[in-house]
């Protein structure tokens, strides 16, 4: 059975401790905010049967709270071929997370032999022995607050070590609202913060990254419900950096996801 990420409460969003971050327990995890960014969009668009989202980017302006939450929405563009949708996310009077949306109007084109071919998949997730982030991290002693985290599910292909790169196939058994099941665009932009967690960059002295943002861009939404994240951060020596992940289903790439980071210091707890 599915955890459900948020209550609604006519306009607002009460967050459930599923949606908690390993950084504080009363944080919410980055792909809770995307997971709600991706739910509030989708209700927006759902009369644009054309559109398709090509970019969503969303900034983590402070750290969001589990406590009642709304998020306002404007068209900013309504064009025939372009729409721009921004989102607010507020607490209280407090903004706490924006985003941007491009939607791009899709229609059927013949494509000519030499255009570049999306990336096969990584191999997997058939076959690939399964953990939990939370299993990982428990296995590490590490004292780390249960939220969002402790419900993905991993596949690895290669080894979660925390070297600043990596691939994992991931799968997260959540849905945003109790009765909707998540649909490819919403599963796509929770697991796009995920990137960071792929591709953690440990310093020692506990000390590692976070990200302060999350730019996702899709050329098509995903078929598959377990995705995979091939990411790397590159890290400089004033503490600021950078991951870009390519994101895979089944059916080979997707799509990409960059996000900025810093080194944060209280890693472990």
């Amino acid at each position: 059975m599915s955890d459900v990420l948020f209550h609604c409460d006519g306009p607002d969003y009460l967050p459930t401790p599923a949606t908690g971050s390993p950084w504080h327990p009363n944080m919410l995890h980055g792909g809770a905010v995307a997971g709600l960014f991706g739910h509030v969009l989708e209700e927006n668009i759902a009369d644009y049967a054309d559109f398709r989202l090509g970019r969503l980017t969303m900034d983590l302006l402070r750290p969001v709270p589990r406590q009642r939450l709304r998020v306002e929405t404007q068209l900013r563009r309504d064009g025939g071929r372009l729409k721009v949708l921004q989102l607010d996310m507020y607490q209280g009077t407090t903004l706490v997370a924006s985003a941007s949306a491009v939607l791009q109007r899709a229609h059927q084109i013949a494509l000519p032999a030499h255009v570049p071919r999306p990336q096969a998949p990584p191999p997997g997730p058939e076959g690939l022995a399964q953990t939990d982030i939370q299993a990982m991290l428990d296995a590490k002693g590490l004292k780390i607050p249960r939220g969002l985290h402790s419900r993905v599910a991993v596949r690895a292909v290669t080894p979660w070590n925390e070297s600043g790169q990596g691939t994992s196939w991931l799968h997260l058994p959540v849905t945003i609202v109790e009765g909707q099941p998540l649909s490819a665009m919403v599963r796509a932009a929770m697991l796009s913060d995920l990137g960071n967690g792929v591709a953690q960059l440990n310093l020692g002295n506990a000390t590692g990254t976070i990200n302060a943002d999350i730019n996702l861009s899709l050329y098509r939404y995903p078929v598959s419900e377990w995705l995979a994240i091939r990411a790397e951060t590159q890290l400089q020596d004033n503490g600021l950096g950078l991951v870009h992940g390519e994101l895979f289903d089944t059916q080979g790439a997707f799509g990409h996801v960059t996000q900025v980071v810093q080194t944060y210091g209280e890693y472990a707890g």
